[in-house]
């Protein structure tokens, strides 16, 4: 098994800006879960303290999560716009911040927060978390921005939080984004936070929006008042256009028109009504963008789906829903860890871009490798360090080449 024992040359530029952050006892505890969590095949503290060599006890890494004083939005925060600028082109300044949620079913009623909610993916009841998804896109690369724990009002009381609807909870990660003013930001949500709280919000950063309407929502035009679902269905049939839009992959065709008009306590905002080839079913593509085409809002608003493949990948390979740890503060900073610990192994795939002779600043796109990749060349960087410490205490260099040869055979 791979054992971690301090941090590889190559990860020192992502780790020690941050070491600012922390009191000593407490940084060795916060860049080795994060590295634990970027190889390890479970995200128990249990199981990450049997990835670290010589490391204390799994209490005292629980302890940390929820005894120690360290800001996790701020050095969430922090690393998003280092990475930010790293990738910064004065050609490309379109960015996209990105807001979701998602639910994770756990079986400890006595954690902090649980209650009981229909869970989207089987549609049947169970306890669990509700967490706000943060994410920006910038040129094909996914950043974690941020997550909020959703608490329910007789829940917040106990815990001595102040209690936020989910959309007031969005509204709030708007207004705190500190993305520097380099960049034009869109923010992309579902037809859920398409309401009053978050569109003001955007409004009040200067930032455009782009969202999905519900089919049952009333549309006013100079033509009257119709709800956007049997009204869109007539004018796709009368006006709609064929156009090939390249989304965050594949390239597909889709039925488009447009209509500009009035929504209930959202003010004037430009509609496209949009069906792709081979379905009945069409949406009502929302946003305050008046003079952008039709074409360009459809390829925006395909971008977020990179939320749903960040949550996709954090749950599969980062372990997002496994954590087993009671507080409310210890839960929090644990879903903070794994975003980091994904923007981490993303500094790799960076890094690996750069070390092949790509260079990234004439790419508009980048493609990174698949998260699973990642975790493997990043065991490889830890597995280099481990046998760069064993050649440093040991006379005997050309049995260790020949081990390590054969190891990596």
């Amino acid at each position: 098994m791979i054992t971690i024992g301090k941090i590889p040359k190559k990860l020192q530029g992502f780790f020690y800006p941050l070491k600012e952050h922390f009191t000593k006892p407490a940084w060795n505890h916060f860049w080795a879960l994060v590295m634990a969590l970027t190889i390890s095949h479970g995200t128990t503290i249990d199981r990450l303290a049997k990835a670290l060599r010589g490391s204390t006890h799994r209490t005292n890494h629980g302890e940390f999560l929820w005894r120690s004083c360290w800001d996790h939005s701020i050095i969430m925060q922090q690393i998003a716009i280092d990475m930010l600028l790293s990738l910064y082109r004065k050609k490309d300044r379109e960015l996209f911040l990105i807001i979701d949620d998602t639910q994770n079913l756990k079986r400890a009623k006595k954690m902090a927060a649980v209650g009981k909610l229909r869970y989207h993916a089987t549609g049947k009841y169970g306890i669990g978390h509700t967490i706000i998804k943060v994410c920006i896109y910038y040129r094909g690369v996914t950043i974690p921005w941020g997550c909020w724990l959703y608490v329910k009002k007789e829940k917040a009381a106990q815990l001595d939080v102040l209690f936020q609807k989910l959309p007031d909870l969005a509204a709030e990660a708007i207004r705190i984004a500190s993305i520097p003013s380099r960049f034009k930001v869109t923010v992309l949500f579902d037809a859920f936070y398409l309401c009053p709280k978050v569109v003001h919000a955007c409004r009040e950063k200067n930032w455009h929006f782009i969202s999905v309407g519900k089919s049952n929502r009333w549309f006013k035009t100079a033509c009257g008042k119709r709800k956007l679902g049997s009204y869109g269905r007539a004018v796709l049939r009368k006006e709609g256009k064929w156009y090939s839009i390249t989304g965050l992959r594949k390239t597909r065709t889709y039925r488009l028109a447009e209509r500009v008009g009035y929504l209930n306590k959202l003010g004037t905002v430009k509609i496209v009504f949009s069906r792709r080839r081979g379905e009945n079913k069409h949406i009502a593509i929302v946003t305050d963008k008046l003079n952008a085409s039709m074409k360009t809002i459809v390829a925006e608003y395909l971008k977020r789906w990179a939320i749903e493949l960040l949550i996709r990948d954090q749950k599969q390979y980062l372990g997002l829903g496994d954590y087993r740890v009671l507080r409310y503060q210890a839960i929090v900073r644990h879903l903070h860890l794994v975003d980091i610990a994904y923007a981490c192994l993303t500094h790799v795939g960076i890094k690996a871009c750069r070390a092949q002779g790509q260079n990234i600043s004439d790419k508009k796109v980048l493609r990174l490798e698949p998260i699973s990749r990642l975790k493997e060349r990043m065991r490889q960087i830890i597995w280099q360090e481990n046998v760069k410490d064993v050649i440093k205490h040991i006379h005997e260099r050309p049995v260790i080449r020949r081990l390590e040869k054969l190891l990596a055979a």
